[in-house]
């Protein structure tokens, strides 16, 4: 009797954690961005690896993407440093020109040296704005490139024509109630 009643608390904290794990509004050094949506990312659509929330200076504007914009991840699986670079890598050349991608491949690869493995409960940050692109782990900058280029070309792995995933892309673009 015990275990079904921790299964089960366990299952109302958990779906608690997501309406509480992201802010409603943040302030950067470009001003606020507020939380345009939030949600899921499933694998075999029962597996929760993370959960993502997009943020913009004018939520309103979507599903066109302003140029202050945040996307941040809380994880709940381990995940190596290079399956990120390797993914980003993958997903921009899905998602730009030959000569598009070969514009961007050395900022590219100077941003995503910075790139750590995260465990359970960590946290990305991908911020982009007229400063360029930072990535930020657990509130901590890690990274960042002056590039607008390349700021305005990574997002394109979340919501590019061929992105990492389209109910994902979908989900963040549709702002909340």
């Amino acid at each position: 009797m015990i275990r079904p009643v921790c299964f089960l608390l366990t299952l109302l904290f958990a779906t608690a954690s997501l309406a509480d794990a992201f802010s409603s509004r943040i302030d950067t050094e470009h001003g606020e961005l507020a939380k345009c949506s939030q949600t899921e990312i499933s694998v075999m659509k029962f597996i929760n690896v993370a959960d993502a929330a997009l943020y913009s200076s004018d939520c309103s504007r979507l599903p066109d993407l302003t140029q202050n914009l945040q996307l941040s991840f809380i994880y709940h699986r381990d995940i190596a440093g290079e399956d990120f670079i390797e993914a980003a890598e993958t997903l921009l050349k899905r998602n730009l020109s030959e000569t598009e991608f070969t514009k961007i491949k050395a900022d590219l690869d100077e941003f995503n040296a910075a790139y750590e493995s995260v465990a359970e409960g960590d946290r990305y940050d991908i911020r982009r704005n007229q400063s360029g692109l930072s990535l930020f782990k657990n509130g901590r900058l890690i990274g960042e490139h002056p590039s607008l280029m390349l700021g305005q070309s990574y997002y394109q792995i979340w919501f590019g024509d061929k992105p990492f995933n389209d109910d994902l892309k979908q989900s963040l673009l549709k702002p909340e109630a």
